[in-house]
């Protein structure tokens, strides 16, 4: 896998350039990926024109590795045999990663959101 290409855009934006390349590397739905990492760094972030993933914040190219390798070990790695020829499916709320090579299938952890700020007044009262 080639490292994220990582770029900052102004002051508060962090552009991962190499997004959908490392997707289709994966083999996984670009949303997914994006879904995880935005639940992990605990921002907000899209797609732009040119399929880079723009995130809000300011990120070092260090944390996306970290986290790309905890998503590849989660979602891509099979447990018994290593391989990273997978397939991640979804049935009944649940998202299953089954081999190719091996044949083992496993559940895997949904992906929650981490820690999100209330922002706003609160309600009197309370």
């Amino acid at each position: 896998m080639r490292p994220p290409q990582v770029l900052r855009e102004g002051t508060k934006k962090t552009v991962f350039v190499n997004f959908m390349d490392l997707c289709k590397t994966m083999h996984r739905q670009p949303e997914h990926v994006m879904m995880f990492l935005l639940a992990e760094m605990g921002t907000s972030g899209s797609l732009d024109g040119q399929q880079r993933l723009v995130i809000k914040g300011r990120f070092a190219p260090k944390n996306f590795e970290a986290i790309l390798r905890r998503y590849i070990n989660e979602y891509v790695i099979c447990n018994g045999c290593k391989s990273p020829d997978t397939i991640l499916s979804k049935e009944n709320r649940l998202f299953f990663l089954r081999c190719e090579q091996c044949g083992s299938s496993r559940s895997v952890a949904p992906i929650k959101a981490g820690f999100v700020a209330q922002v706003g007044r609160r309600k009197a009262g309370t």
